[in-house]
């Protein structure tokens, strides 16, 4: 299996050798808030107690709606 490389402003690079950013707490600032955490964080897990709203619909209720409409 041969590594595609990609290119970036015409240089070629390997994306399978990206640095990754560190676990380790770090000392920073970010919009005037000061943090000591590690710059890599990882998604959180869904909340389903938290309703989310987008242009007046809904989501956690319209999920529900479609996975009942699919089990039908």
């Amino acid at each position: 299996m041969t590594t595609q490389l990609r290119t970036y402003r015409g240089i070629q690079y390997d994306p399978s050798k990206h640095e990754q950013a560190s676990r380790a707490k770090v000392d920073h600032t970010y919009r005037g808030l000061h943090y000591e955490a590690p710059l890599r964080h990882d998604a959180a897990a869904p909340d389903p107690r938290v309703e989310l709203h987008y242009r007046g619909s809904v989501y956690h209720h319209r999920r529900q709606e479609a996975q009942s409409s699919l089990d039908s």
